[in-house]
């Protein structure tokens, strides 16, 4: 394609992105797929492109008002592509070395892969036998400051495609019991597809659970502005109606999750957000809330303090 041409699509995708409520990502995938002659390098600059311009627009003023300045300055940069190695991390990367994939180890998560170079995953040798899945640092840390080990009894209550399902798997040994719930099938059957491909068998689908567990863990629904580097279009398209709208919805899960709790089990509350009032803020409102239940810890990721995505954990035990 001709510079012009290229910018060109860009335009056409930005427009696309600018009427529809979809995820720019989403937009764009359909956009190159819908047009097959456009060779990889010309889709990577179209991207690069599109993602370049929505990181110069301006957020909506009230966002200001939220987040921290220098979070804010964090969250207009770009992300690392991280992967989650399911094994031995320096095994794994020499395998992934050679097949001309480059990666350096991450400094926080013992269990993470920067990838230097954004490429194909789903046909390389270590994907399809199931010892790297892309999940971010930050992810990853939360789920291992649960504490969770093998024997736990564990509800992954708002467990989407699996992401913390699969290293609570790692993280048990493949030994004890989790229970994945989600509202969206979909997910759900992309959590199966995984758990197959990393070899997991302690995971099952449930779509109405009703026993008591050691550990229940709900990554809640959030304004998800603690991965914005990734998706630059995401704080442009939420209001503030609709923020208010996810607090709710997190106070309500929580109230329901807990019930799942057994006697001293620990109810661990996460959220991929910078957002003080969906994370402290929800995490005081649970405790005036339910008096059985004392914080244990609480910690927070972000961009501009530890360089990966924002991700908060609070951990309650019951009594």
């Amino acid at each position: 394609m001709t510079p012009e041409n290229i910018a060109k699509a860009i335009q056409e995708v930005l427009k696309e992105i600018d009427k529809s409520p979809k995820p720019a990502n989403e937009i764009l995938n359909a956009y190159t797929r819908a047009r097959r002659y456009i060779g990889s390098k010309d889709r990577h600059t179209i991207c690069d492109g599109v993602w370049s311009e929505l990181r110069e627009r301006a957020w909506p003023k009230w966002l200001n008002e939220v987040i921290p300045e220098e979070e804010m300055k964090a969250l207009h940069g770009e992300a690392q592509i991280i992967l989650r190695t399911n094994g031995d991390r320096k095994k794994i990367q020499k395998e992934l070395a050679l097949e001309g994939i480059e990666t350096e180890l991450t400094k926080l998560s013992p269990l993470g892969l920067i990838l230097k170079k954004r490429i194909p995953l789903t046909t390389c040798k270590a994907y399809l036998a199931g010892k790297i899945e892309v999940q971010d640092e930050g992810s990853q840390l939360a789920a291992l400051a649960t504490g969770i080990k093998g024997g736990n009894t564990v509800l992954d209550y708002c467990a989407g495609a699996g992401g913390k399902s699969l290293c609570f798997v790692q993280m048990m040994k493949n030994k004890g019991r989790i229970v994945a719930h989600d509202i969206s099938d979909k997910s759900l059957m992309e959590l199966k597809k995984r758990a197959e491909r990393a070899g997991a068998t302690i995971i099952e689908i449930e779509k109405h659970p009703t026993s008591t567990f050691d550990h229940v863990v709900v990554d809640s629904p959030c304004s998800g502005s603690g991965t914005w580097r990734r998706c630059p279009d995401a704080p442009l398209k939420l209001t503030e109606e609709m923020w208010h709208e996810v607090q709710k919805k997190q106070a309500q899960i929580l109230d329901k999750a807990c019930s799942f709790v057994k006697k001293s089990g620990v109810l661990h509350y996460m959220t991929c957000s910078v957002l003080e009032k969906e994370n402290q803020g929800q995490m005081r409102a649970f405790l005036k809330r339910h008096k059985d239940f004392k914080l244990i810890h609480h910690e927070q990721w972000t961009p501009a303090k530890t360089g990966t995505d924002g991700f908060f954990l609070a951990s309650f035990k019951r009594d």
